[in-house]
C-alpha cells in the first residue's frame, strides 16, 4: 500500500514516470533516511526496475 498526502505521492509518481521513460533501462531505489524529502520514518524500502530492463550495462 502506498499512502501519504497528495504532494508526496505526486513526487513518487514523477520519479516512477522518469524511470519508465528512458529506453535504456535503469532502476530506482527508494529508501528512507532521516530528512528524506517525502518518505516518513518507518517506510519500507522499495526497488523498482524500468520496464525497459534493469541497470544499463549490467
Amino acid at each position: 500500500m502506498i499512502s501519504g498526502d497528495s504532494d508526496n505521492r505526486a513526487v513518487l509518481a514523477e520519479n516512477l514516470r522518469d524511470l519508465a521513460t528512458p529506453e535504456d533501462g535503469g532502476h530506482l531505489r527508494i529508501d528512507y533516511f532521516p530528512g528524506h524529502f517525502y518518505l516518513a520514518e518507518g517506510s519500507l524500502p522499495l526497488e523498482v526496475n524500468s520496464p525497459h530492463g534493469g541497470v544499463p550495462g549490467w
